[in-house]
């Protein structure tokens, strides 16, 4: 048993001297291979985790802000006035130049993106109003404290600098530098100890992703994925490093090897954030090792990695490929043209925070806001290519900037145009692969309008009746005027329905009538305990249908003075939003009512008559000369039966489901203040005790949250959705825990 336990004892022995005799990115690597295998494995469990994934970040940015303050106090604050204005100008340059490569990166790589339609279900963000970007509020504070607490960065950078400004010219300036030098060394030694730790950070990181990432989200997005991947890899590995050597006496392999511990640790930590001290302290290590680190040297890599952190820089700057990507899903690609505006205006934005510019650049380009939904999981992956770039890119800040300041900048032709071929000769090889790779790899075709008529019901009642033709009462019947009492006599509620009003009442391609209002109405049924009876219904009768009692209840009626003389309407249950359905290319023609005011001669289709949305009509067309083409019913628009009409005015969570079935057609809901639209049933006049149990039922559903479940159901596109547990190993392969 001794002899067991020593065996034992010593093997465990040997794999803890064989794993600290790893290098840190042989552990880093070992630890994010496992992490993915047990997500794998696992599947959704690996989720349990995402605690540890936390803490490990949490460690990490514990020492960030604290290291940032100091070493921009120092780092300017050990500056004479000319090294200062030296370093603005040289930083600035480097600036500059960075942006050039990035946005030739951005403009070519777009062209590898094959042809492809697409359309979008309804989106809550269409109809949301964007928050304008206040530099104002992200760079400057009345109180740094609160800034430092919020994690607002660009503020808490800009009153670092001014601090260490302040410092420059001050005689007794170094009894303040020299402890917080002091400070800067703590909180490396520190950072090097949570880097110990990054082999099982990125473990719960890898597992936690692999584990819960959804395959669907990956296949949807695989285009932009690849794209995305390729350029943040050209960036980090051959067109910033090619910059360093072209002027440096720097080899490549010093470049791309110096921070290989840190760009890890940014590319699976998602963030660069979390390595700025290492950055640091490895372009001082590489300048030490050839003799170039002097105080100019050291003042560079002390300032410029923290303060153009907060820059755009080309990691930052590569999430605008989402922009072209975007409007080529829309089926809307980019002309070149528009290269321009999105880089004058993307530049700009990305002071601020990508969550708040790119709504801001959809906007501004008239692609659907509902796209930036696509963007967040994205982030998962993107982010840490983006990561790897920002911290690469910093690096390459602080050697140039150290050069440009020391003076070791070296400029020969051959070495200059060895470094321009090698980029653009890598760029273009790149453009050329992927063209081929996604020509023969990519499925374009397009399925949403399948998955539409595929839809089917979340609930569904054995007794309910459907009739396909419009209702003939029994002559025997007699006539009633559709109160409770009479739907109770009758045994059933007769509900009138439309068969080509997606995403409300439909026939899927099972033959099964489908949609939110069918849904809603079929539950309230039960409710009342009568048997579900749906008749097809003429708009233009349905007054009467009413009174006679074809139907007793009709949903999806809006609340407008076209239906008030002629019948009662409960209580709204959702409130939809006026919205245009024009061609694709039309689109960022109606985005906002300056465009609309400012266009001469249009023709806008609008359903049944001009009183049915009378004040949308005056809120978005008044002022203009456009006429007005009274269309029965919008499919007869959609399936381009009326040509001369250049948009129709229709709920916009009606128009992004027609959109789906011909997507050749957007929905664009003009800006600012939409008009809304309520929704309820309609009843017969005089039928008050079903308008109030029906008002009744309504609060009940929306407190249960009935009513928000089934309009993601069928209007967000929740029903499409695949409900399946995540494919893991356990379960899929080896049938565990099935």
């Amino acid at each position: 048993m001794t002899e067991t336990a020593n065996q034992s004892r010593t093997t465990l022995q040997k794999l803890i001297t064989g794993w600290s005799g790893l290098s840190l990115s042989a552990r880093i690597m070992i630890g994010l291979g496992l992490g993915i295998f047990t997500g794998l494995f696992f599947g959704e469990p690996a989720g349990v985790l995402q605690p540890v994934a936390d803490i490990y970040i949490r460690l990490m940015q514990m020492t960030v802000l604290p290291y940032l303050i100091t070493s921009l106090v120092v780092g300017f604050g050990q500056l004479d006035v000319g090294e200062a204005k030296r370093l603005a100008l040289r930083g600035g340059i480097l600036l500059l130049i960075v942006w050039a490569l990035t946005i030739l990166v951005l403009v070519l790589m777009p062209l590898t993106f094959p042809v492809f339609d697409s359309a979008s279900f309804f989106s809550h963000s269409l109809v949301e109003q964007r928050n304008d970007i206040s530099l104002t509020e992200i760079y400057f504070t009345s109180n740094p404290f609160a800034s430092l607490s919020q994690n607002v960065v660009p503020a808490v950078v800009l009153f670092s600098c001014l601090i260490g400004i302040g410092l420059i010219g001050l005689e007794d300036k170094e009894r303040l530098i020299a402890p917080l030098r002091t400070w800067n060394q703590a909180i490396v030694r520190i950072t090097g100890f949570v880097i110990d730790l990054t082999p099982y950070g990125v473990f719960a990181i890898g597992a936690v992703t692999a584990g819960t990432m959804d395959p669907e989200t990956i296949s949807r997005l695989e285009v932009y994925f690849i794209v995305f991947s390729v350029a943040s890899l050209l960036l980090a590995f051959i067109i910033l490093p090619f910059l360093v050597t072209a002027v440096t006496p720097f080899r490549y392999r010093e470049v791309a090897g110096i921070a290989r511990d840190a760009l890890l640790t940014a590319f699976v930590a998602n963030s660069a954030f979390i390595v700025l001290p290492i950055l640091v302290s490895r372009s001082k290590q590489l300048l030490e090792q050839h003799g170039l680190l002097d105080d100019n040297a050291d003042s560079a890599a002390e300032v410029l990695i923290p303060v153009l952190f907060n820059f755009p820089n080309a990691g930052k700057l590569l999430t605008l490929l989402f922009i072209p990507f975007a409007a080529w899903l829309a089926g809307a690609p980019l002309a070149g043209g528009d290269y321009g505006s999105l880089m004058a205006a993307g530049i700009p934005s990305y002071f601020a925070k990508a969550q708040i510019a790119l709504p801001f650049l959809l906007d501004l380009f008239g692609l659907p806001q509902d796209l930036f939904q696509l963007y967040i999981p994205t982030t998962i992956i993107t982010g840490k290519f983006d990561s790897l770039v920002t911290a690469m890119n910093l690096l390459v800040f602080a050697l140039l900037g150290a050069g440009a300041l020391s003076g070791f900048l070296v400029f020969k032709r051959a070495r200059l145009l060895r470094a321009a071929v090698g980029i653009l000769g890598s760029v273009a090889l790149s453009v050329v692969a992927l063209r081929i790779l996604f020509a023969f790899t990519i499925d374009t075709g397009y399925t949403l309008d399948e998955a539409m008529k595929n839809m089917h019901q979340t609930t569904l009642s054995a007794e309910t009746v459907v009739h396909r033709d419009l209702f003939f009462r029994d002559d025997s019947e007699e006539r009633r005027k559709g109160s409770l009492a009479d739907a109770r006599a009758r045994g059933s509620l007769r509900i009138g329905y439309d068969p080509n009003n997606l995403p409300m009442s439909f026939f899927n391609a099972d033959g099964q009538l489908v949609g939110f209002d069918v849904e809603l109405a079929e539950e309230l049924s039960m409710a009342l305990d009568l048997r579900a009876e749906f008749v097809p219904v003429d708009w233009s009768e349905l007054p009467r249908m009413l009174a006679d009692g074809d139907i007793d209840i009709m949903p999806g009626m809006w609340y407008r003075p076209f239906w008030f003389q002629s019948l009662m309407l409960s209580d709204p249950y959702y409130t939809a939003t006026a919205g245009l359905a024009v061609h694709d290319e039309r689109r960022h023609e109606f985005d906002t009512l300056e465009k609309i005011r400012r266009q001469q001669g249009l023709k806008v289709g609008v359903p049944l008559d001009l009183t049915q949305i009378g004040y949308s009509i005056e809120h978005y067309f008044g002022g203009t000369d456009a006429e007005f083409v009274p269309i029965e019913f919008w499919n007869a628009y959609f399936e381009g039966q009326h040509p001369e009409v250049d948009a129709f005015l229709l709920p916009a969570e009606h128009a992004s489901a027609w959109s789906l079935l011909h997507p050749e057609f957007t929905v664009v809901v003009p800006q600012p203040d939409p008009v809304k639209i309520s929704t309820g049933f309609g009843v017969a006049p005089g039928a008050d005790d079903l308008v109030q149990v029906i008002n009744e039922w309504i609060i009940y559903a929306e407190n249960i949250g009935l009513v928000d479940r089934k309009f993601d159901y069928w209007v967000t596109g929740q029903g499409i959705e695949n409900t399946e547990p995540r494919w893991s190993i356990m379960r899929n392969m080896l049938g565990w825990g099935d």
